[in-house]
């Protein structure tokens, strides 16, 4: 199953934020161990990139946390049209509007999150750590 994975989940792992950690590192090894096809945007990882470097105060940090999540996620690219239509549904978060764009336009089943309200219907399914690991 193709899921596109929210930066939110990402870095409850990266910045062990509590009490989200847990699933969200269980959700982050079945990409890992390819029990399911996960992805995330290039604009999710400079996102990373900036959060972790700011959370830890260290370049160096932010390059590992990046250098690991390319070993667990393919990132998707976020072309010109993603980023219009994205525009044009006019959401109330553009971000996670985008993201949506970008799972629809790769053929995600699902988006994995803890930010459900933040994500609308583009009919890609939005599901939390927890629904995702029932439904494995």
């Amino acid at each position: 199953m193709k899921v596109m994975c929210d930066t939110n989940i990402i870095l409850d792992v990266l910045l062990d934020q509590e009490p989200f950690a847990e699933a969200s590192a269980k959700v982050l090894s079945l990409f890992e161990a390819g029990m399911l096809d996960g992805y995330t945007t290039a604009s999710c990882i400079t996102d990373i990139f900036y959060i972790v470097r700011k959370h830890l105060h260290s370049s160096d940090d932010a390059y590992d946390a990046v250098n690991k999540i390319l070993k667990i996620l393919k990132v998707c690219d976020v072309h010109e049209s993603d980023v219009k239509e994205a525009l044009r549904q006019r959401a109330y978060d553009f971000e996670d509007c985008l993201v949506a764009v970008c799972a629809k336009a790769i053929g995600c089943e699902t988006i994995v999150t803890r930010d459900k309200k933040g994500f609308w219907e583009l009919g890609v399914a939005i599901c939390t750590p927890e629904e995702l690991l029932r439904k494995m």
